[in-house]
């Protein structure tokens, strides 16, 4: 999205200033049905609404010939903020709830980088990224001298965008500093961009889900929806799951849709955590058996992107800050050769 003369990248909609990684209409419609172990329907879960409307992984970007410049932003909560120059961290921030104005000073060592010595970005390029569990409110950006601002050009950002779509496991619950997640550690030796759409406590391929991101402009997807589906009833895991790998394998026949089997956790590695092992049983026949369709599909092993279990949190479920950039490793390798691309 465009705006201000600003790309707000994974971010769905601006209303009022405050940013949406979904669109509130799909936040809205986001729902799923819960049963007993008998498979008597208790009630209709909506608490994943709330990780929709939660930002993470957006990015302001921006090119200004100032030296100088604040960020301005009003938040109902603690803000997770990183400033770059290109692919160069600048500063790291924590803002606390209510009005933050955040100076910021482009070094004169960075005003010497050569081509050669960038990556993903260009140098010029200001990428302001945000991460909160709260509603974000965008006020602006005061350059020095009012210079001008502009959006940044299609060769000074990657040209690869993967679609990313999981659970809090994608959305890079675990990972203390959120650029460290899997996903961006992979995009980072990739050379890719990643629009992750993962959802904490949800990926339960609502129709309204699907619509919307198969609305998205990207050039690969990746599915990680064998986790918190998997204790719901059989014929549920087939119509969503199966209706979310059929969405994307058809309507983009000519781009690579990388989907994942469960990911290693839970039973898989502990007698005392929750017995998954039916749960993950019915996810994985369900994504193996739609993945065999479609012949743009990569079946991607789970227990291969997270292959020692000590790379887990003490729930046994969520990756560790290590195990984050661990299986960020591991997962770019897995992708690689199928985007023909040599790791950074």
């Amino acid at each position: 999205m465009i705006a201000h003369s600003i790309e707000f990248f994974n971010v769905a909609e601006l209303r009022d200033g405050v940013l949406y990684r979904f669109p509130l209409s799909v936040c809205d419609a986001l729902q799923v049905p819960e049963h007993d172990a008998n498979g008597k329907f208790l009630r209709i879960y909506t608490g994943h609404r709330a990780s929709a409307r939660a930002l993470y992984g957006a990015e302001l970007r921006f090119v200004t010939e100032a030296k100088r410049l604040a960020f301005c932003m009003e938040a109902d909560g603690p803000v997770s903020l990183t400033a770059y120059n290109g692919d160069y961290q600048n500063a790291y921030y924590v803002a606390a709830p209510g009005k933050t104005e955040w100076n910021l000073e482009r070094p004169a060592a960075v005003e010497g980088v050569k081509r050669e010595a960038e990556s993903r970005f260009s140098s010029k390029v200001w990428r302001i990224s945000l991460s909160g569990d709260c509603n974000i409110r965008f006020i602006g950006i005061c350059t020095e001298g009012n210079a001008e601002i502009r959006p940044p050009q299609a060769d000074e950002e990657p040209r690869f965008r993967l679609l990313a779509y999981g659970s809090s496991i994608s959305q890079g619950i675990g990972a203390p500093y959120s650029p460290l997640n899997y996903l961006n550690t992979a995009a980072q030796l990739l050379g890719i961009d990643i629009l992750n759409k993962a959802l904490a406590g949800g990926c339960f391929c609502e129709k309204e889900t699907i619509d919307y991101l198969c609305g998205e402009s990207f050039d690969a997807a990746y599915l990680e929806p064998g986790t918190n589906i998997a204790d719901r009833p059989a014929e549920i895991i087939e119509e969503r799951v199966g209706g979310l790998i059929n969405a994307f394998c058809t309507r983009f026949p000519d781009k690579t849709i990388f989907i994942a089997t469960p990911i290693r956790g839970l039973s898989d590695v502990s007698a005392t955590a929750s017995d998954y092992r039916e749960n993950y049983a019915k996810t994985r026949r369900v994504i193996c058996s739609e993945a065999k369709k479609y012949a743009n599909a990569v079946l991607l092993d789970g227990h291969q992107i997270l292959k020692n279990p000590y790379y887990l949190s003490a729930d046994i479920l969520h990756p560790s800050d290590f195990g984050h950039v661990r299986m960020g490793f591991d997962f770019a390798a897995m992708l690689a050769p199928h985007l023909n691309v040599t790791l950074k």
